[in-house]
């Protein structure tokens, strides 16, 4: 018989794997989602590819979180597709320029 070959499941640790934002992320759950990114302490990667909804708390939020990712050397990327909600929602508050280093069409 042949010994069955172990596999390891190994957890990616926060600083790779992509911080999903997903849902209608409101003022109602902004003050969660600024714990989680505080959380990061390296680059953040952000999937907001399944927004359903965002305000402008929510894009405060963002924008605070990367200056405060570039004060720490770091580099923040938020992949947001180009008609997507996140993208709207940005362009509606008058941010793009804001946004512009910042968001990607799809995960690297």
């Amino acid at each position: 018989m042949k010994q069955a070959e172990q596999v390891k499941i190994v957890s990616l640790p926060d600083e790779i794997r992509p911080f999903e934002l997903a849902g209608d992320c409101n003022i109602r759950n902004a003050a969660d989602i600024a714990e989680r990114l505080q959380q990061r302490t390296g680059d953040i990667l952000i999937d907001a590819r399944g927004l359903t909804g965002v305000d402008v708390a929510v894009l405060q939020l963002l924008v605070s979180a990367r200056k405060s990712t570039a004060a720490r050397g770091c580099s923040m990327r938020v992949v947001a597709e180009s008609a997507g909600t996140l993208r709207t929602a940005v362009d509606r508050a008058g941010l793009g320029s804001t946004f512009r280093d910042v968001l990607v069409p799809d995960l690297p």
